[in-house]
Formats: C-alpha cells, structure tokens, sequence
C-alpha cells in the first residue's frame, strides 16, 4: 500500500484517523494499540508473510535489551547479529552468492526471495534504538508494544525518514496531537502528495520511454534528458514521501526530522550529503564513520574510513555492483574535494572576498549539480556490469547523436516535459526567491489572506492529485526497492 493510492487515501487513511480519534485522549495506551494495529494492516496489505519476520525482531530486540541497558557487549553483538540477519538473507544473500561463483567457480544457485518491504530502514532504525540503548542516550523501552509501535509505525514504515528512537521516545507514551498540529501536518502531506503524483510520477514517464528504448539508438542528448529527468523524479518522489510521512507524523503527535533541505541548491558535494536523506547520512556519520575514527586520525586511515562507509552506503541502497560504484564515486568525489579546500585555505585564505565568493557560487552549485547528474546516471541503471556502468557514462560524453524515427515526440515526451521544467525550478536556487518572500514582514491582512490562499491553493492541487492518481497507472515509489 502505499500513500499515493486510493485505497490509502479513501479507505485506510480515514478508518485509522476516526478509530483514533474517537477514542478519548487521556486513554494514551488505548491510542497507541489502535495506531500500531492499523500500522500492522498497513505493512500486512503488501508484505502479509514477511510481517511474522518484524514481530520476531522486535521480540528478539526487546528480549536483549535489558542486557543491552547494562552495557554488555555481548548482548549488544548478538542483538545486532540478529537484527542484521534478515537484511542480509532477504537484501544480500543472492548478491554473495553470484560473486562467490564468480570468484571460486562454485555453482551455488540462487535462493528465489521477495525483499521485504522497507527493510532497509527499519532495520536501520532498530539500530539506532539498540546502540543508543548500549550508550546510555536512551531508555529501556519496557512496553514492548510501544517499542512494536516505534518500529511499526505507518507513516515511516517503508521509506523512511529513519527515525531514531531518541527523537520520539516521549511520543510514544503520550498523545501529544493538537488542532495546530494536525492542519499542519494534513498541510503538509497534500504539498508531498503533489510533488509526488503531479511531478515525479509525470517525470517519471521520460525516465520510463527512454529506458525502454535500445541503449544503441540512445544518443548523448538524450541521455542527458534521462538522467535529468531520473534526478527531477527522484527528488520529487522521495521528499514527497517524506513530506507524506512528516504531515502523517505530526497528525498523529510525532515530530519526524527533515529529511531533505533542497539539496539541489548545494554549492559542494559536502554540501549536498547535508541536505540530501539527512536521515540516512546522519546515521552514516554517527553510527559508522565516527566510530570507526571519522576524520580524527591520520591521513591514510581517513582514506579507509571513507572507503569503507561510502562503499556501505552504496550497498545500502541496492545489492549491485553499480550501487557500490555509486558510493564510491562520492567517496572520490569527498576526498578531492576535502583535499582541495586544505590548499586553498592553505594558499588562497587572504586574497578571497566574500565578493569573489558570491560570483564562483553559481558555477560551484552548477558543478555539483552536474556531478550529482552524472552519480545518478550509475544509481539508476541497476547492474553487476561494470562494462555497462562504464557504457552509460561514456555515453554522456560521446557527442553521440544517432539518427533514427526516435525523438522527443515520438516517445510521446512532450506533455510531459513541463513537468520536468517546474521540477527542475522548484529545486534549484529560483526557489529560494520565493523563500525570501515568504520571510518578509506583512501587515495581519496580508498574512490572514495569504494563508487563505494557500489553503484554496492545497486544496485545489489535492483535487488535482486525485484526478491524476485516478486517471494513471504509473504510481511506483522508487525507494521501495532499497
């Protein structure tokens, strides 16, 4: 099930929402079984098998976690062990399988499995609440349906944001909804649906006609518009649901971290990783890289250390080679430009002004969003090919035009470009006029009518929605198979 559907808007959505509600607020507990039910319907409508596979990590997390609580390693091992378990069998197994044949000549056949749904990050999630546990920034969670709850809930099943426990411990045992709260959070899932149904999935179509095409009648310049049109759709698909999940979150007394910051206005490669699935790289950095001895060590052992999470990353996202490529290549990307910000600082720290700054600024965000292009490129083409990796690459530099009946308008594309045009303005540095805008001080008029407006406006793109997810097929969510 997923939020852009039907059957969530109009059937599951508002059974969940009244059978909360009715039930008086001071009954805390009642609400939350009520939410983790609904939560288990949720989950049990795609993955009705795999569902036992959670409730047996959840009882074997809160079964270790008292141990865990008195910091005993061995109960922390085991706890992650067991945890891990299920990703690495259902994400990984065939993955390990295909290049122990490859590398030893063994003839081991492939296990048919489904992945589950989301498991990447609920798993990462549970994680974060066992080695929190183990260092004493959270407590022991001793209602094992509300740990059950934090693991299950809806809004962020599937997709993320990867919650941490730390951000909604206090959520968990209390209802924390307000009329504020709920108008905003109902704001903001409508702004998630639209970028989803009304841009990503439009765009999407591009992505879609063009990777249906032969790779040989395939030119450079249409390769660029795949590529770009992938980085539009992916953007728009993922924050969308994460916008989704946040609006569904606060409607129900949670308040979920940003997951994206516009991370196409970024002026670095660093810059981006600070805006792009913060929820993921933050996990990265403090559960990973820190641990491992992050940038306090000598230069060689930083070069690991990057290496190592980076080529984790990559693999987090997908059990191909062209994922782990696709980590590595912003591990080169960090190392260089880490590098160059030491020589500058070094060399050109007195002759810079913040003049000189602001006119490089344009070509840097433009250099990264070209870099970032060129990483989805290898991100969205899944593949243990490398000669394939290397083929699309190539082909974004080939100058090569071939000429055959295949164009813009005999896919059928041009509808659909629009779409990709407002995307491509809603993310980049344009939107930030808007920002400033909205920031300015406005008489109480002003304010009273502009947000008038805004509602007509979010209640007008909602309808407009509506009619799209009726009158289209195409509604995949593209972090559904990570």
């Amino acid at each position: 099930m997923v939020f852009s559907s039907l059957s969530f808007l109009f059937i599951f959505l508002p059974l969940c929402l009244i059978s909360y509600f009715l039930v008086p607020k001071q009954k805390v507990t009642l609400r939350k079984y009520i939410l983790l039910f609904f939560s288990l319907i949720f989950y049990a409508a795609g993955e009705p098998l795999y569902i036992f596979v959670m409730i047996a990590t959840v009882a074997i997390t809160f079964s270790f976690s008292c141990k865990v609580e008195k910091h005993s390693k061995t109960a922390l091992a085991l706890s992650i062990c067991f945890v891990l378990l299920p990703l690495i069998i259902f994400k990984y197994l065939n993955f390990i399988i295909d290049n122990l044949n490859i590398l030893f000549g063994f003839n081991f056949k492939a296990i048919q499995l489904t992945m589950p749904i989301g498991i990447s990050f609920y798993t990462f999630q549970i994680l974060t609440y066992i080695i929190d546990l183990y260092r004493g920034n959270v407590n022991r969670q001793k209602n094992v349906g509300y740990l059950a709850l934090y693991i299950f809930l809806f809004p962020q099943l599937i997709a993320g944001p990867i919650v941490r426990y730390a951000d909604i411990e206090t959520s968990l045992s209390a209802c924390k909804e307000s009329k504020d709260k709920i108008l905003e959070g109902a704001r903001r899932f409508i702004i998630g649906l639209a970028k989803k149904v009304l841009i990503a999935n439009q765009v999407g179509f591009i992505v879609s006609e063009i990777g249906g095409m032969p790779f040989s009648q395939v030119g450079t310049s249409m390769m660029w518009l795949s590529s770009i049109a992938f980085t539009i759709q992916l953007y728009f698909d993922f924050s969308g649901y994460s916008d989704m999940a946040i609006g569904l979150g606060k409607i129900f007394g949670f308040n979920f971290k940003e997951n994206f910051n516009l991370p196409y206005i970024s002026v670095s490669i660093s810059d981006f990783w600070k805006r792009w699935h913060i929820s993921m790289s933050t996990f990265f950095r403090d559960y990973v890289y820190i641990p491992m001895g992050g940038s306090r060590c000598h230069f060689g052992r930083w070069i690991f250390n990057v290496l190592i999470v980076w080529m984790i990353t990559g693999l987090w996202h997908g059990a191909k080679w062209n994922f782990v490529l696709w980590g590595l290549y912003y591990a080169l990307l960090l190392m260089i430009e880490k590098f160059i910000v030491h020589i500058f600082n070094l060399k050109l720290k007195n002759i810079i002004t913040t003049k000189f700054t602001n006119i490089i600024r344009p070509f840097t965000y433009l250099l990264t969003f070209i870099l970032t292009v060129i990483g989805w490129t290898l991100f969205m083409h899944d593949t243990n090919n490398f000669m394939e990796m290397i083929h699309y690459l190539q082909r974004l530099f080939s100058q090569t035009e071939v000429i055959n009946p295949i164009s813009i308008r005999a896919l059928d594309l041009q509808s659909y470009i629009p779409c990709l045009l407002i995307g491509i303005i809603l993310s980049s540095p344009l939107i930030l006029i808007f920002k400033k805008i909205k920031a300015y001080t406005y008489p109480n008029w002003i304010i009273i009518t502009g947000k008038i407006i805004n509602d007509i406006f979010l209640i007008t793109v909602f309808i407009l929605s509506i009619i799209f997810i009726v009158g289209q097929n195409y509604n995949p969510f593209i972090y559904f198979r990570f």
